[in-house]
């Protein structure tokens, strides 16, 4: 079975394997031309840079297109909509992408093959350093057997490719491309562009650029029962954001292989809804105070975060043709991160992380064995972190981390047959002088080891079927272990345990996969089992005010825990070619995803130990959470969409209807706290009426698209179950954009 694509105007709809099909299909039903030749699309993300049929596992792809079309400021929102995959939408300038109900640190987030060197896994309000307007190519894996990418990737990996280090020369010299969009939910632009240019016959120049600004969002009515309060309606206070990006980089590119270096730039500022602002009406006594001293009390404002980061990348691949070994590569990469958060004018606390990552890779070449051949991959990736956090609310204190791992793959196929066997081992040291704010000093590594079988049997040349059977460890992160004061922007106080044990997940993934003449679908199911599954949980207890704390109420105590767990689901895909001639191609597609996540045992948290001296428990440790649903898990959701081609004009029109489902398998406020917990409210279902419409207007000009997308036409008022802002922050409102897209 094979993977294609259709060229523009049919590419500019998202690439998932069903929609890949459904391009051939239609390819052979049109009149053959120079200009409508099938390209097969590689996976690059995969071990063996297989395609989508020959991976058991869940795989979306978006080509440029694609991105474009599902563009909206940060990856975990662009890649919102796809099948498996939700984000945990802290606002439009903080967004990281939750695949199969898990987020955070069990699911990487890659910038060609390796970090992007952020603190996203740190907290939720904490912004992806990846620059998606400017990615060529992005890939999602689903599933528990990503080893390729480390322990770090047990809930999957989303890789954005970009082209800052060229791989290959352009055909005529030149491949450019500029592009502008305009957002009316937000009063947003987007603009930017890219280059490549060949310098000499051997060196490739590249250059790229990209500017987004946007002002706070709109919805349809109030935000929150604060914003009821304060009359502010039909708007998302605190909303805006602004982003820069720029690269360069130059490639050496031989008859074998290529090196290159780029240097990479960023920065910006995002606010955060329903963050902390301090009342404007004081205590009496307070105000008498400030009235004989003569002294105004200075109003605290919303919190923002400026962001900055500067990256260096170095990238090589080289082919040896004959021999055990056909191709190596590496990838190695540094980056300096830093972002403040502000309260109004004032900066309170300033996160830093320096941090790089080495890849080696090496490809064998197939050989014949028995009655089969085999094929392989091997490796070893080295990284280390260097992360601070400075200021009143700097929950987690200053830490290194080291990383290595080695991972290998083998592939065995036999006729129909197809076999994969792989196995990574991982040290992760974690090391800090203060730990507990309190002078004490903590070192140790942990070494996990995971291991995943798959087969994958072809029932014809169309239809396959396949399973994945996956063990997997995860060693504690630094946040998990030495957590341990006021997080500002989920106002609770969170506490680590030095104590976690390694995390096992035990998992299974069956899957179906077909393409039968206009008909094309896939289905995957999963199943994970968990033993000392990590996570955040309520204590019941209150600390109260005082420093650090800025507000005047007691604020709920979190701590990592472990307890067995259970996450269980699936996706399906359809697309249908209904009619295709020489000037029109009408098509059908639909997709569901569900995912359900509980805990299977309960937890007693054991109480406060080693916090910082000013925190005073206002309640009683020891509460008990029961078995039951995690917090911020996605819903059932369900998409589908009519795609209207007209060839002369090279146009395509797309109407799309998403339904989303009631969240009421929520977390509980455990008996005894005193405070109503995010993540236990229940949310509405909601359905969005889509429409995109793509055109190559000029007949001359076949490199000129242009785009009218309207997101949310009816103005649903919606709430997302899964991000820690439900109650303050909702979905935006009625969306129409704009876009001009010209390659050259």
């Amino acid at each position: 079975m094979k993977t294609t694509r259709l060229l523009p105007p049919a590419g500019l709809f998202k690439l998932t394997p069903m929609s890949l099909l459904l391009g051939a299909t239609m390819a052979a039903a049109q009149a053959p031309d120079a200009g409508n030749q099938i390209e097969e699309v590689i996976v690059r993300s995969s071990p063996l840079l297989s395609t989508s049929d020959e991976i058991a596992l869940g795989t979306t792809v978006l080509d440029r297109q694609g991105i474009l079309q599902n563009l909206n400021g940060t990856v975990g929102e662009t890649l919102s909509s796809q099948p498996g995959v939700s984000s945990t939408f802290f606002g439009p300038g903080a967004s990281r992408p939750i695949i199969r109900g898990l987020g955070g640190d069990r699911i990487r987030v890659l910038t060609n093959d390796i970090s992007a060197f952020d603190v996203s896994t740190a907290s939720q309000d904490h912004l992806v350093a990846t620059e998606v307007a400017t990615a060529q190519q992005i890939e999602i894996l689903r599933g528990a057997s990503t080893l390729r990418y480390g322990q770090n990737a047990v809930g999957g990996v989303v890789n954005v490719y970009d082209n800052r280090i060229p791989r290959s020369a352009p055909e005529d010299g030149l491949d450019a491309e500029i592009f502008a969009g305009y957002s009316t939910v937000d009063d947003g632009y987007t603009v930017g562009g890219s280059a490549d240019v060949s310098a000499t016959d051997n060196l490739v120049l590249h250059v790229e650029a990209s500017d987004r600004d946007a002002d706070e969002y709109d919805i349809d009515g109030f935000a929150s029962e604060a914003a009821e309060e304060e009359g502010v309606k039909d708007t998302v206070e605190n909303s805006q954001s602004e982003a820069t990006s720029g690269a360069a980089g130059l490639s050496w590119i031989g008859d074998r292989g290529y090196i290159g270096f780029a240097v990479g730039y960023q920065e910006g500022t995002y606010g955060l809804p329903g963050g902390k602002k301090k009342e404007e009406e004081e205590e009496e006594e307070e105000l008498e105070l400030f009235a004989e001293e003569g002294e105004e009390e200075e109003e605290e404002g919303p919190i923002t975060i400026d962001f900055e980061q500067i990256r260096y990348d170095l990238d090589g691949e080289y082919n040896f043709g004959n021999g055990l070994v056909k191709l190596a590569k590496f990838r190695f990469g540094y980056a300096d991160y830093e972002h403040t958060e502000f309260a109004g004018d004032e900066p309170e606390t300033k996160y830093e992380n320096d941090e790089w990552e080495l890849r080696a890779e090496a490809f064998m070449n197939e050989f014949e064995l028995g009655a089969g051949s085999v094929t392989g991959t091997f490796g070893v990736n080295l990284a280390d972190r260097e992360f601070s956090a400075d200021g009143e609310e700097a929950f987690v204190p200053l830490n290194d981390q080291f990383r290595w791992g080695v991972f290998g793959l083998g592939r065995y196929e036999l006729d129909m047959f197809h076999f994969e066997a792989s196995l990574r081992v991982d040290d992760q040291q974690n090391e800090t002088d203060n730990l507990a704010f309190a002078g004490e000093s903590y070192d140790e590594s942990e070494t996990t080891y995971s291991a995943a079988l798959t087969g994958i049997y072809h029932l014809s040349d169309t239809t396959s079927m396949g399973v994945n059977l996956a063990r997997s460890e995860r060693a504690p992160t630094a946040e998990e272990l030495f957590s341990n004061g006021f997080h500002a922007a989920t106002s609770t106080v969170e506490i680590g345990d030095t104590n976690l044990d390694t995390e096992v997940a035990y998992s299974l993934e069956l899957s179906l996969k077909s393409s039968y003449e206009a008909l094309n679908y896939g289905v995957n199911i999963f199943y994970t089992d968990y033993s000392d599954f990590i996570f955040l949980s309520p204590t019941g207890d209150l600390f109260e005010e005082g420093d650090p704390f800025p507000a005047d109420e007691g604020f709920p105590v979190f701590a990592y825990q472990q307890a067995d767990a259970e996450f269980y689901g699936f996706e399906a895909e359809a697309d249908f070619l209904a009619f295709s001639n020489d000037t029109w191609a009408v098509s059908i597609d639909g997709q569901v995803d569900m995912v359900r996540a509980q805990t299977t045992e309960s937890t007693t948290f054991g109480g406060i130990e080693n916090v910082r001296d000013e925190f005073t428990p206002l309640g009683t440790s020891g509460i008990t959470v029961e078995e039951g649903d995690l917090p911020f898990i996605p819903p059932m959701r369900v998409l589908g969409g009519v795609d209207i081609d007209y060839k002369p004009w090279r146009s395509t029109l797309r109407v799309e209807v998403q339904y989303v489902d009631d969240q009421d398998r929520v977390g509980e406020t455990p008996e005894g706290s005193e405070v109503e917990l995010a993540g236990t409210t229940p949310t509405d279902s909601y359905t969005f009426l889509n429409i995109y419409l793509t055109t190559q207007p000029f007949a001359n000009a076949q490199n000129v698209t242009l785009s009218l997308r309207g997101r949310n036409l009816t103005d649903e008022f919606a709430r997302s179950a899964t991000s820690f802002l439900a109650e303050s922050a909702p979905l935006p409102g009625r969306d129409i954009r704009f876009g001009i897209n010209v390659a050259f």
